[in-house]
């Protein structure tokens, strides 16, 4: 509805004008009436009137004087006079002080019913050119916001070169400096089920405050495809690389602070190395992105800086964690394995390892696990699903703690159904030889025979189903088995290799050390640790 005030210091006047029309009929309605124009311009204030009936005469502020005001302070507003001078001159003063109309009193009624419609065409017509121009408008910021964040993520990806200098220019003008640095803001997720929309916005807003609150009015701000706030920060120009990435550390670390202290949640900065060019800016993102990414070793909510990471080159060979797990898989010691990853774990953490030996670790126990998988016919849906993105599983848990847990229940369903799968007499025959093993692997008479007696079948047939079921021969295990022991003793402090050549089954003792030799690569007496 169109609100409409009358403006009339005769109040039977502004009564007659209240009932000469059916007002919510032709699309109006009476929103106030004042006796004065100083009153009618106060209440304009409050009132988003469209259209106000005024008469000429009146005291403190006149009709004329008031249909100025207005126009400076509410353009839109449409105006109708009433008067009682019918002269061309009065009319034209008024029609030049911005009034939309006029008519002459005694008001007509039938006259101010056609004056009501054809405004009201008007102000419809206006009001919808007012929306459409402001649509338009909305529609070009938006789309110079689209065309700014994709040129910005086109410098994150290294898509653009020196030839984009004009492009730069348009959207970044006081990024032109010597030193550019890039600084990302991960949210963190622990304790949090996600991590909507508003929290990127509210860390883009209070981040962008602190680092101009701290001088630095000269940096662009944007989000990643990750939803990482991003902010491209220009240096001074008498800065160096180091002192630069000391003054991005302290302002981070404020701004850290800030996020955690003020919206409850926090989040993890990540600050790559200065670069001379808007044309590399993706080298200082990528390392930023990478120091983020450490916090999975480091943990979250803290700033991490691009030079203070252990170097990525993973030289280490991590096969001997295939073998070992292979082994206690095959063995179905689900207790075995559960150590096993957790030693795999806490040596990251311990050692503080680069990011990228985790995602090495993650994929040699998942390409284990489904080589142990396929050799006990397991579907393909009881294991990770195949290709294997460690950095984007370590992406989503965040911690060593998470990820390690993700890993243990994958073990443990494997195991399961691989128990399950194992309940055939085979295998039920092979477990039971497996026990007698463990229990007398001691006895250094102990054979073939002997250990397919005590599950009433032949050896041929034991050492077939045996070598099927573990992945080892017979022999194979009790050395295994053997030398685990003796590895153990050992390890506790036991010196005497006679003693522990007999406690593990073997009455030679020179053969019992050419046999530890053969399995661990040293012979027994090196093995002992010097007094």
């Amino acid at each position: 509805m169109i609100k409409v005030l009358i403006i009339d210091d005769e109040y039977l006047v502004r009564e007659r004008l209240k009932i000469a029309v059916e007002w919510g009929e032709i699309g109006y309605e009476i929103a106030g009436e004042a006796a004065n124009g100083e009153d009618a311009l106060m209440m304009l204030e409050h009132i988003p009137a469209q259209l106000a009936i005024v008469d000429i005469n009146m005291p403190i502020i006149d009709g004329l004087a008031f249909a100025q005001a207005a126009r400076i302070s509410h353009p839109d507003l449409k105006i109708i006079i009433l008067t009682g001078y019918s002269s061309f001159e009065y009319a034209k003063t008024a029609i030049q002080a911005g009034v939309s109309d006029y008519l002459l009193k005694p008001i007509n009624m039938d006259e101010l019913l056609q004056v009501l419609l054809r405004l009201r065409d008007r102000i419809e017509s206006d009001t919808r050119q007012k929306h459409l121009n402001a649509h338009t408008h909305m529609s070009m910021l938006e789309s110079d916001s689209i065309l700014k964040r994709n040129f910005l993520q086109s410098c994150l990806e290294g898509a653009v070169t020196e030839r984009d200098q004009e492009k730069w220019l348009t959207y970044c003008p006081k990024l032109l400096r010597d030193l550019l640095f890039v600084v990302a803001f991960s949210i963190d997720k622990v304790g949090a089920e996600d991590s909507p929309l508003w929290k990127r916005f509210a860390a883009a807003n209070i981040s962008g405050e602190v680092f101009a609150e701290n001088g630095f009015l000269h940096f662009e701000s944007t989000y990643d495809e990750e939803d990482r706030v991003v902010l491209m920060v220009g240096m001074p120009e008498d800065y160096s690389a180091e002192e630069g990435l000391g003054l991005l550390s302290k302002v981070s670390s404020d701004a850290v602070q800030a996020i955690r202290k003020f919206l409850k949640f926090t989040v993890t900065a990540g600050i790559g190395p200065g670069v001379a060019s808007f044309a590399n800016l993706t080298t200082s993102y990528r390392e930023s992105v990478r120091a983020i990414r450490h916090k999975t070793i480091y943990g979250g909510d803290r700033v991490i800086r691009w030079d203070e990471l252990p170097n990525k080159k993973i030289a280490d060979d991590l096969s001997y964690i295939r073998e070992n797990m292979m082994h206690e898989l095959r063995l179905g010691d689900a207790g075995a394995v559960q150590d096993q990853l957790h030693k795999c774990f806490e040596s990251l953490k311990a050692n503080r390892q680069p990011v990228e030996m985790l995602y090495s670790i993650l994929y040699e126990l998942m390409v284990t696990l489904n080589i142990f998988a396929a050799e006990n016919k397991i579907d393909d849906d009881a294991t990770i699903s195949d290709p294997f993105n460690p950095m984007r599983l370590a992406d989503k848990l965040e911690t060593i703690e998470a990820i390690e847990r993700w890993v243990s229940d994958e073990y443990s369903n494997v195991l399961a159904r691989a128990s399950s799968v194992k309940q055939s007499t085979p295998a039920k025959l092979a477990g039971k030889a497996k026990q007698y093993i463990d229990d007398h692997y001691a006895d250094a008479e102990m054979d073939l025979a002997e250990i397919a007696g005590s599950v009433f079948v032949n050896p041929s047939y034991l050492s077939r189903i045996f070598k099927n079921e573990l992945g080892y021969s017979v022999v194979e295990y009790l050395t295994r088995r053997r030398m685990a022991k003796a590895k153990e003793l050992i390890e506790q402090g036991c010196k005497n290799l006679y003693f522990i050549a007999e406690s593990v089954g073997y009455k030679d003792t020179h053969y019992f050390s050419k046999c530890f030799k053969k399995h661990y690569s040293v012979s027994p007496s090196k093995f002992i640790p010097p007094e």
